[in-house]
């Protein structure tokens, strides 16, 4: 035992010497690489279901549109704003309705002058059966300015004449879904 102890301790005093006295070249450690990386990061963002009833009023007459706001604060912590270098919004629809339908998004920021604004066309679906479009708006250069600056989204969803569409009436079938994220592309660097 004393022999394995012996060339315990032999084995580590080596070890320290060649490790104190090893070459070691100087370390410039202002020679460093900045960091820099470029997560995306994907997020829900607007989800809305309405019925074809949503488009005829109280009295049963058809309303030509409807339409809602919603705050839309992705952009308050200087962390995005800052970071942030292009945003794709993606919208899926889903119409069921026997009507053609435009959707208009305005992005107003907070002391409600408008931004940006962009239109989606929706076809309509004579036999009720969901036909679904997607659109995907790209904010780049000025438009990324003009997202950052969002504090609110209004929705617009307005009717369009068709000839061969019904009518709506409390009854009538269908709806339009709107399903919504957003694809965010960030430069984070050291």
């Amino acid at each position: 035992m004393k022999t394995q102890s012996f060339f315990i301790k032999y084995i580590s005093l080596l070890f320290v010497l060649g490790t104190c006295f090893s070459c070691i070249k100087d370390t410039d450690f202002e020679q460093y690489d900045t960091l820099i990386i470029y997560p995306i990061v994907e997020a829900n963002l607007v989800n809305a279901q309405e019925p074809a009833a949503s488009f005829v009023d109280s009295s049963g007459a058809e309303l030509p549109s409807i339409s809602d706001q919603v705050i839309f604060d992705v952009f308050n912590s200087d962390f995005s704003v800052d970071n942030l270098i292009k945003a794709e919004l993606v919208f899926g629809i889903t119409n069921s309705i026997n009507k053609a339908f435009q959707i208009k998004m305005d992005f107003y920021d907070s002391a409600d002058a408008l931004q940006h604004t962009f239109s989606i066309d929706i076809d309509n679906s004579p036999t009720n059966t969901p036909l679904f479009t997607e659109h995907i708006e790209v904010f780049e250069n000025m438009n990324l300015l003009a997202l950052k600056s969002t504090h609110k989204l209004e929705i617009t969803i307005t009717m369009i004449s068709n000839p061969t569409s019904v009518v709506l009436t409390p009854d009538s079938e269908g709806s339009i879904l709107l399903v919504s994220k957003g694809v965010f592309y960030l430069k984070i660097s050291s």
